[in-house]
């Protein structure tokens, strides 16, 4: 029912994760869709707040609500595209974008035969040897699954099926370079005519979540930790995330150097694939793939192009592509038949890079609910007139890299970078510690106000000639982070001391010593050197920072100020209502707690501390005589399957069910299931005899035979219930 367009934007093929949550999803998905077609109205949200987990699965809730909107129009509804999209706030610019798709694809009579007419695979079955586990994407030729290999071990691979997608394989296949996915097989069915590409699982984060992230508060963020947080956030191994594998410009520079570092490597990849003849020609930011070490990866090269060849036929997606490729779609005549020029993959790389500095599209937004012709030539005629300044909508930019983006967006190919190594070449100027500790003199240096212009012009001239001149704090911060990856907390605090002593007001070295006093249990003085730090450098990460190091040192009443001060400048907020509810608890302040805590759900539904704060909150008010409710069982069968599985959560939770089999007493047989669970996972069965809620269960045999069972292996750790904010 559902495609995807390769001329307009579609960020709903980003992957999804490689854990049992998106199996589940998909399949809860495809039993809606059963329902619909089996008369039941559509209504996606009210599936969401019966499964609220969905939510973690952008893709599968667009496709939902694009097939909702569908089924509807096609029962006789006349509905509105914005209007519908509103219901969804936080999806409502792509799904809005995915609606307008389907409508142009109507016009498109031979694509929806074409489409009609291939039998896609589906998840759970077995296609060319490869067993399908979940469908993680979809884009206009192709399907994106996440698969097994029985083959080699059963080993976990995405699979990309697509109409004749031999040509892409070959094409990947004579590149091997650090920043494009790989292939490790091509298969083709002749009974189909689908091609199977086999490539790694590297990740499901892109640079379209970074430019969701990082423009989801009031302005562009100003520490480049928030890429490394959302590669974090999308690893499906968290044990391979090792914050020391990163680049240090991830670790520890600005947005903007982040960006910047992002965009060498990209341009780099695009040297090597224009060295070897091949245009990419639909550079876009769902064609970028964040590996879990903070990489930039390019995927689909569908629409390569071998540049010697003429080509007319339309390629790219709106508004990434470049003038001379809208002039095919726009004209569609043989006469305008051009040879492929590597330039146009430039100039989507500019308009890749002016939206994750700057949140937005540099010519202005598209003009929906047109032909695709129209739409086209919409666009064509704004970029004749060139992209917003790019200063005007972020100043941590700096003249010379906005100039360098910009020229990249000139609408003739003559007047942008003559080629991708002469782009990678000006973005490392821009990222050298000249240039970066130039920015950050400009972006952190407050001038004075009493002062000419010249002499403010002086002083900075001074700030940075005496910063770029004394390094040795940097060599020491360095060596610091280098030990605190390893682990080694004393030997990184030694050296943050020694950059602090040259530097008193080095901000990344006082928040790195904080943050290894903070490993070492020194909550007092690592809220000394986050608070030296925020004066420094206001940010919400340190603001953050404080709030935990006050809840860890038990003063909940300062500490919830400071995490709610870092939700008003803008901080990822499941994780500080978590930490707020946390606090409220130990306040017993019970229905403040139990308002932050669901809030913190809806924000991040598989924050399992929330979750289990929640059990908590149930639990307290159970213990006072108030009955359980059904939510709180719901919240506390939702930690356990987000995990981790510890002793002291399992006994909380066979606690919880105690409570409620008072009431109900079916749910005495899972309150012993549970107990049973914290016993092999390390608790002392001598708990049970003084806690006032197993009272009834004494003399029950399955209770008794809990009393003597031997201990079994103690837990790795325990549950967090107050969570690290930048972890």
């Amino acid at each position: 029912m559902t495609h995807r367009s390769n001329i307009l934007p579609c960020d709903s093929t980003t992957c999804l994760a490689n854990d049992s949550g998106v199996v589940l999803a998909n399949r809860l998905a495809s039993e809606v869709r059963t329902r619909w077609l089996h008369g039941e109205r559509p209504d996606v949200a009210a599936v969401l707040a019966d499964h609220p987990e969905l939510k973690r699965y952008k893709s599968i809730v667009l496709d939902l609500a694009l097939d909702e909107y569908c089924f509807r129009q096609e029962s006789g509804e006349l509905l509105d595209a914005d209007e519908f999209s509103r219901g969804f706030p936080t999806l409502q610019r792509s799904l809005f974008m995915l609606i307008e798709v389907e409508k142009l694809l109507d016009q498109a009579s031979d694509f929806r035969t074409l489409q009609e007419g291939v039998s896609w695979p589906e998840p759970g079955e077995t296609f060319l040897g490869f067993s399908l586990i979940a469908e993680l994407g979809r884009g206009t030729f192709g399907r994106v699954f996440l698969a097994s290999e029985p083959a080699l071990g059963d080993r976990l691979v995405a699979i990309k099926v697509a109409l004749q997608g031999g040509q892409e394989a070959e094409t990947l296949g004579k590149l091997q370079h650090p920043n494009i996915v790989p292939v490790y097989s091509v298969r083709e069915d002749a009974a189909t005519g689908l091609t199977a590409v086999c490539m790694p699982y590297l990740g499901r984060a892109t640079l379209c979540d970074v430019r969701d992230r990082s423009f989801a508060g009031l302005g562009p963020p100003a520490h480049s930790r928030v890429i490394l947080d959302l590669v974090r956030d999308f690893s499906d191994d968290l044990d391979a995330v090792d914050s020391s594998s990163f680049d240090r410009v991830l670790r520890r520079g600005s947005y903007v150097d982040g960006i910047i570092h992002l965009a060498v490597q990209l341009a780099d990849a695009l040297e090597y694939t224009h060295s070897r003849g091949i245009c990419h020609r639909d550079l876009k930011p769902s064609n970028v793939l964040l590996s879990v070490a903070g990489r930039p990866l390019l995927l689909d090269f569908n629409l390569s192009s071998d540049m010697q060849v003429c080509v007319s036929k339309i390629g790219g997606t709106l508004p990434y592509m470049a003038p001379e490729q809208l002039r095919c779609a726009v004209l569609e005549s043989p006469e305008h038949q051009t040879r492929v020029d590597p330039r146009s993959d430039l100039f989507s790389l500019g308009v890749i890079l002016y939206e994750l500095l700057c949140g937005s599209l540099p010519f202005g937004e598209i003009s929906w609910g047109l032909s695709i012709q129209e739409i086209a030539e919409n666009l064509l005629q704004q970029q004749k007139k060139g992209p917003e300044p790019l200063r005007a909508k972020n100043k941590q930019v700096d003249r010379a890299l906005a100039q360098l983006i910009e020229e990249a967006l000139a609408f003739d190919p003559e007047c942008r970078p003559e080629s991708a190594r002469a782009m990678k070449t000006a973005f490392r100027k821009q990222v050298t510690l000249a240039r970066r500790s130039k920015r950050w003199v400009r972006n952190h240096r407050r001038r004075v106000s009493l002062l000419t212009a010249s002499l403010s012009v002086l002083v900075l001239t001074a700030i940075s000639f005496f910063v770029l001149r004394d390094p040795y704090h940097v060599r020491q911060c360095d060596r610091g982070l280098e030990y605190y990856g390893q682990r080694k907390y004393e030997l990184a605090v030694d050296c943050f001391d020694q950059a602090v002593r040259s530097d008193p007001s080095y901000g990344e070295a006082l928040f790195a010593r904080g943050r290894a006093y903070q490993e070492l249990g020194k909550f007092q003085w690592a809220f000394d050197d986050f608070d030296a730090a925020f004066r420094v450098a206001p940010s919400p990460e340190l603001a953050a920072c404080k709030g935990y190091c006050l809840s860890k040192a038990r003063h909940h009443e300062a500490a919830i100020d400071s995490y709610r001060n870092a939700l008003n400048m803008g901080h990822d907020p499941a994780v500080l209502l978590n930490n707020i509810g946390f606090s409220y608890i130990q306040l017993r302040r019970l229905d403040e707690a139990e308002d932050c805590l669901k809030k913190a759900v809806e924000a991040d539904e598989s924050l399992q501390a929330a979750h289990h704060n929640l059990v908590i909150v149930c639990f307290n008010r159970a213990l006072d005589g108030r009955p359980v409710p059904a939510s709180a069982l719901v919240h506390a069968e939702r930690a356990i399957d987000i995990g981790p599985k510890t002793a002291d959560l399992y006994y909380r939770i066979a606690t919880l069910y105690a409570l409620a089999a008072r009431v109900r007493p079916d749910l005495a047989q899972q309150a012993t299931g549970y107990l049973k669970d914290a016993i092999a996972r390390g608790l002392d069965p001598g708990l049970l005899e003084s806690n006032p809620a197993f009272a009834l269960f004494r003399g029950r045999p399955d209770f008794e035979s809990l009393l003597s069972r031997p201990v079994g292996n103690k837990s790795p750790a325990r549950t967090d219930l107050l969570v690290d904010p930048l972890r």
